[in-house]
């Protein structure tokens, strides 16, 4: 079973939406931090990946499986919807649905929300539900979540695990004298 989460948007012309961003900066610096890693602003291929150049900066219509990459996170704090008939996005994460219900944020001077609450933060692999409520036939909406992409500069180490010596070899292996 999912726990669903229902989530509103301030206008970013609130004096509230600024300290929200401020927050949502400091967390993402400090998980930057923890992993020793960089921060930059979520671009299509943190989202898309390979398929980046195909979309850009629209979300595609349906389901969106972002896989991050290993020790990687994505903290969002906010949304941007150019699209009068976006309606509402789902964040599907660890049993978890978040669901951000956009179509206001278009009538927003800026075309941006902010959520009120903690950022949401994501790691390995999550789901993307994007509804729009246009009856033609579209493979996108003029939408994207503002956040930050926190990637390790340096991979994560490999975990092997040790091998067993074959049987019949010694610990210091063949032709050594004991």
């Amino acid at each position: 079973m999912y726990n669903h989460y229902v989530v509103w948007f301030l206008p970013l012309n609130r004096g509230e939406a600024v300290e929200v961003i401020k927050r949502a900066y400091e967390i993402a610096r400090e998980h930057a931090r923890k992993a020793g890693g960089r921060l930059e602003p979520i671009q299509p291929k943190h989202i898309y990946g390979g398929e980046a150049d195909k979309f850009g900066y629209t979300l595609q219509v349906g389901r969106i499986t972002v896989t991050l990459p290993p020790a990687s996170t994505l903290v969002i704090w906010g949304f941007y919807n150019a699209d009068e008939y976006l309606d509402f996005i789902r964040f599907i994460h660890d049993g978890r649905v978040y669901e951000w219900f956009v179509e206001p944020i278009a009538y927003y001077p800026e075309r941006i929300g902010v959520w009120l609450e903690e950022p949401l933060i994501f790691r390995n692999t999550l789901y993307i539900d994007v509804h729009t409520t246009s009856t033609e036939g579209r493979d996108r909406v003029y939408g994207w979540p503002l956040g930050y992409f926190i990637a390790p500069l340096q991979p994560p180490q490999e975990v092997k695990t040790p091998r067993k010596p074959k049987s019949g070899q010694s610990k210091r292996g063949k032709g050594e004298q004991t």
